[in-house]
């Protein structure tokens, strides 16, 4: 019962410093081997955190990449809202003008007969007309 408790702990902290076991065996294998070996493995650790810091570079660049790529869309999504809301205004404004200059012409022609005036000024401005029988 003691060494099934003594395994278990030794196995979680092995789970949780895994990496120790791992330190002590690379220098035991370093001093057997001699320096030759050791430095093969700095070159291999070296080697990783070389790869390492280039993947981290390419990962940033493309972030950035993206970012601007957005930032491009939605000024150019700003752009042509504004365009067309600009374009919307001069047209209402242009209809407005033509409305205005129908009435004007409206009224010039039925300024005797208020009845066929009051008919021709809510047909042009999309209203109803009632008749009131006096």
């Amino acid at each position: 019962m003691l060494t099934m408790l003594f395994w278990k702990k030794a196995w979680t902290w092995t789970k949780h410093y895994w990496y120790w076991p791992v330190i002590i065996l690379l220098l035991i294998f370093s001093m057997v081997t001699g320096t030759a070996s050791r430095e093969k493995i700095f070159q291999l650790f070296d080697k990783q955190k070389e790869n390492y810091e280039k993947e981290l570079q390419i990962v940033k660049e493309a972030a950035e990449k993206v970012s601007k790529e957005k930032t491009s869309i939605v000024e150019e999504y700003s752009a042509t809202i504004k365009k067309i809301e600009d374009d919307h205004d001069v047209k209402l404004e242009k209809l407005n003008k033509e409305k205005q200059k129908e009435l004007a012409d409206t009224i010039k022609k039925n300024k005797d007969s208020p009845n066929k005036l009051a008919k021709e000024i809510a047909r042009i401005l999309s209203a109803e007309h009632h008749e009131n029988n006096r």
